[in-house]
């Protein structure tokens, strides 16, 4: 039980890694915010776990949505 337990968090891991990853590969430079796309991946490599959540949260900017005025 233990194992399967360790086992499904390293599948978690990785999968949140390859989309942040994959994420930050496919976004636009003029949504990154906090550093370039180059920085992120190199946090990335260096820290996955912390890179993958320092992308998640701080460096995409979000999408603007449809109908809704722009502060910018």
């Amino acid at each position: 039980m233990t194992s399967a337990l360790v086992y499904a968090i390293y599948v978690i891991v990785a999968a949140l890694y390859v989309y942040a990853l994959v994420d930050c590969i496919r976004t636009p430079a003029a949504r990154i915010r906090m550093l370039p796309k180059v920085g992120w991946l190199v946090i990335m490599g260096l820290f996955p776990i912390l890179g993958a959540i320092g992308w998640r949260n701080l460096g995409k900017r979000s999408a603007p949505v449809e109908g809704r005025p722009s502060t910018a």
